[in-house]
């Protein structure tokens, strides 16, 4: 948005109508590629499953197969009646539709609200005819318009792949699956929201949403682990969605408690932009401290003194996440046929005992959590660089090229921590419930997710160095784009092909796989090099501003 567009006549519509519609206008149009790409992934697997189980016993034995095997909702969601097309498309959709669902939500909320007052432009607005609690809400009506797309165009799709004989899906249900995918983009845009309201930046406020993601995907897989812990679906969005199951039970009473969850959310927001200046945030820092010499020698120690309570919180993330899985890989045992399961597990090519294949799984998800790390750092050296505190170090005899270098070193230092801990986290979990792993193993395995997250830094880096605008898009489009990829191409026989464009394709699910010298040497190379090259190109281009 410009800034003539910020402070545009309203028209006769008033200033909420119009901030309502440019926040649609600038999502609105992610919204709908979103749709077409939910109802494509709904209505492929609800025709593969038709071609490829047509009869009644083939129906009967994969749900034999899959069923039985209570550990596999911990990882992939809801297993109930995979015997029926229904119950097989909400499974089969469940983690990839939630996962890219929320964090879009996150992202757009983020971006409309905490990314524009970065900008300045916020300021502009409330510079109109309207007050912070106002364009709050209009904006998150805005994005609550770009959401309805997203149902509009899934429920669309549904209903024409339901026509079919082979499918029979009933408008009634359609329509409650559609509502059902929706629940997360709703609730975490309402998180989004607030969070934009506690952080003073947007990288901080997207850490915390992303934070909150995480705790809300791990109750969940709690919840999924066994009969004794289902109550606990009632606490997480994502349970919401699972509990409504579309197509076989029908139950629109879960819808409740998403939409005044997302009526909170959303009134906390707005009653929060009232209660702080533009450009500050609930947990702004304090403005009078104590001396602290640390870190104000150098600008390397300079950006360790503000960067290290950041990447401090991020590896106590990594090593909580972990230990969480950790724990629930003793729940998963119980009453499981680990042949079946373990045959499940091999569509992303694990295979060895069950323990180590549910480890290689959920390590995956580890990987995403530390590949994530390094977009706060760029997005760190990106608001260094636009807040105008760099010109004043470059003032001094400081060459950009070396003061990146220095970024990029505290970065992956970050990551190693985070991988070194994540390791003995999970064997602490497992052994807590009396799994039996090694630690040495656990401990190559947290540092096994190392490597592609430091390809991450590298290709955040490069971004900063030639558009530094796109960079912190570009880390999160990477490690999330890549994850979706590798999930669906596990899950889609027939886009198999696709997990050679992920990132993590190239990763070795340890401990259930062994890592190959080769490729590991590779990938920090890849990485190495994309970091040199990047503090070559930080000198070829003028200091960006807001």
């Amino acid at each position: 948005m410009s800034t003539a567009d910020a402070v545009a006549p309203t028209g006769r519509g008033g200033a909420g109508v119009a901030v309502a519609r440019r926040a649609f206008g600038q999502v609105g149009r992610g919204a709908g590629a979103w749709a077409l790409v939910f109802g494509a992934t709904a209505a492929a697997s609800a025709l593969t499953y038709v071609t490829s189980f047509p009869t009644l016993a083939s129906r009967h034995a994969l749900a034999v197969t899959t069923g039985s095997a209570s550990g596999l909702g911990v990882l992939l969601g809801p297993v109930a009646a995979v015997d029926t097309v229904g119950g097989y498309t909400v499974y089969k959709g469940f983690v990839f539709l939630t996962t890219i669902g929320a964090v879009w939500a996150i992202l757009a909320s983020t971006r409309l609200l905490r990314g524009e007052e970065d900008a300045g432009r916020w300021q502009l607005v409330l510079a109109g005819d309207t007050r912070p609690a106002r364009a709050t809400a209009a904006t998150l009506a805005g994005l609550g318009a770009a959401v309805g797309l997203l149902f509009c165009g899934t429920t669309a799709i549904m209903l024409l792949v339901g026509h079919s004989p082979d499918v029979g899906f009933g408008v009634g249900a359609t329509v409650l699956y559609g509502l059902s995918i929706t629940i997360a983009p709703l609730v975490f845009a309402g998180v989004g929201a607030v969070t934009s309201q506690l952080g003073r930046t947007r990288r901080l406020a997207t850490g915390l949403g992303l934070a909150f993601f995480g705790v809300a995907f791990v109750i969940r897989m709690i919840a999924d682990s066994g009969a004794h812990t289902q109550w606990l679906l009632w606490l997480t969005p994502f349970g919401w969605t699972e509990l409504v199951r579309p197509f076989t039970s029908n139950d629109p009473w879960p819808l409740l408690p998403a939409g005044l969850g997302t009526l909170v959310l959303c009134v906390a927001a707005a009653a929060l932009a009232s209660r702080r200046d533009a450009g500050g945030g609930v947990l702004a820092s304090r403005d009078v401290s104590a001396l602290r010499p640390f870190g104000l020698r150098s600008p390397l120690g300079l950006a360790a003194r503000l960067e290290l309570p950041l990447l401090g919180a991020w590896c106590g993330g990594a090593a909580l996440a972990a230990f969480a899985l950790g724990i629930v890989a003793k729940v998963t045992t119980a009453g499981t046929a680990p042949g079946s399961l373990g045959d499940t597990l091999e569509n992303f090519g694990v295979t060895g005992s069950f323990a180590d294949q549910y480890l290689g799984v959920a390590f995956l998800l580890v990987a995403t959590l530390v590949a994530l790390l390094p977009a706060g750092q760029i997005g760190a050296a990106f608001e260094e660089e636009t807040s105008g505190r760099l010109v004043h170090v470059l003032a001094r005899p400081a060459r950009r090229g070396r003061l990146l270098g220095g970024r990029l070193l505290l970065g992956g230092a970050g990551v190693v921590a985070a991988g070194l801990v994540a390791g003995p986290a999970a064997w602490l979990g497992a052994r807590s419930q009396g799994v039996d792993l090694d630690l040495g193993t656990m401990v190559a395995a947290g540092l096994n997710v190392v490597p592609t997250a430091l390809v991450a830094l590298g290709t955040g880096a490069v971004a900063l160095s030639v558009a530094p605008r796109a960079a912190v898009k570009a880390v999160y489009g990477l490690v999330i784009g890549s994850l979706l990829v590798d999930l669906l191409s596990s899950m889609v026989s027939s886009l198999s092909w696709l997990g050679h464009l992920s990132l993590f394709h190239y990763l070795a699910l340890a401990p259930a796989q062994d890592p190959e010298v080769r490729t590991v040497v590779t990938t920090v190379a890849v990485a190495g090099a994309l970091c040199a090259l990047a503090t070559v190109l930080a000198g070829r281009r003028d200091v960006q501003s807001k």
